[in-house]
């Protein structure tokens, strides 16, 4: 019963449009040539619409064409309709060709730093519309789930049902401050950081052990542990007080060994790690979450 309620309910929806150009135009052969369909095929729209409600709406003869009482009745509601029709394809048509609207946005706690702040705000001068909601979190979780248009995510990428752009190749440091080496030898080889007071992150994906490459092979080593935090600004600091050492991205640290006050170690042994953007596949990406990948892309290699 309610498929042929629906059916009803298609059909009533294709005769009064039917109906409504009829009657807007004043011909049923204008009115098919507008719509792109036969002559005959409205008569049978108006017939059955006319035999559904037993009402006549259109006075017709071969040579003249009126609206009866309720086809004039009729025709003020079919404007309305149509005006919500046509409102409505405006509506969905701004979704595919526009940059407004929410863009919700996951980004790992290491991007929370001046210089990605400064990339957003490019971002925003360019699409002023786009309403940004940033959420700051550790781990990836579920796009759908969780409502997220793109993730930003650190590290190599398990099988995923995402789509997947790489926006940078990050490089990482072993660090720590000049005043931490002064009574210690630096490393030759990450197995020597077992003897030494290290900073961990504490969300680290491979847990007390930190990860090198040798010749492009990846290897664990065990390590010293002195403090163990959840973001890279106490990492940070407590690199720079010298309470250790520690692993941070480059865009992290970059300033700091230039300008001496952090010093590097075990440069020959650390590796690249990808930034990628994650989104969501669908049959119709928005607009904004196509272009605020391609202005990532364009813009994070300057991180």
């Amino acid at each position: 019963m309610r498929n042929n309620l629906y059916d009803k309910q298609a059909k009533l929806s294709i005769w009064l449009q039917s109906f409504y150009h009829i009657a807007s135009i004043g011909s049923f052969s204008k009115a098919a040539k507008a719509l792109g369909q036969s002559r005959s095929t409205l008569t049978n729209h108006i017939a059955e619409l006319e035999s559904l409600y037993s009402v006549s709406l259109i006075n017709r003869t071969t040579r003249s064409f009126a609206l009866s009482q309720e086809g004039d009745a009729l025709l003020i509601h079919c404007q309305k309709l149509n005006k919500v029709l046509f409102d409505s394809h405006a509506l969905l048509s701004s979704f595919s060709d526009n940059h407004e609207g929410l863009l919700r946005l996951q980004i790992h706690s290491v991007l929370d730093t001046k210089n990605f702040h400064q990339i957003l705000s490019l971002y925003k001068q360019a699409y002023p519309q786009v309403v940004l909601d940033i959420v700051v979190r550790q781990e990836l979780g579920d796009l759908v789930e969780d409502n997220i248009d793109v993730a930003l995510v650190l590290g190599d990428l398990e099988d995923t049902n995402y789509i997947s752009r790489e926006l940078l190749s990050v490089g990482s440091h072993v660090v720590s401050s000049p005043s931490f080496w002064e009574n210690r030898q630096k490393p030759s080889h990450p197995n020597e950081l077992k003897n030494l007071p290290c900073i961990n992150y504490r969300h680290c994906r491979t847990g007390n052990k930190w990860s090198f490459s040798d010749q492009g092979e990846r290897f664990l080593v065990d390590i010293g542990l002195s403090h163990m935090c959840h973001s890279d600004e106490m990492l940070l600091s407590f690199a720079l007080d010298g309470s250790g050492v520690t692993t941070l991205l480059d865009f992290t640290c970059r300033e700091y060994i230039a300008e001496g006050k952090l010093e590097t170690c075990l440069e020959g042994w650390t590796y690249n790690i990808p930034l990628s953007a994650l989104y969501q596949r669908r049959d119709k990406t928005p607009l904004r979450v196509k272009t605020f990948v391609e202005f990532l892309v364009q813009h994070m290699p300057a991180l």
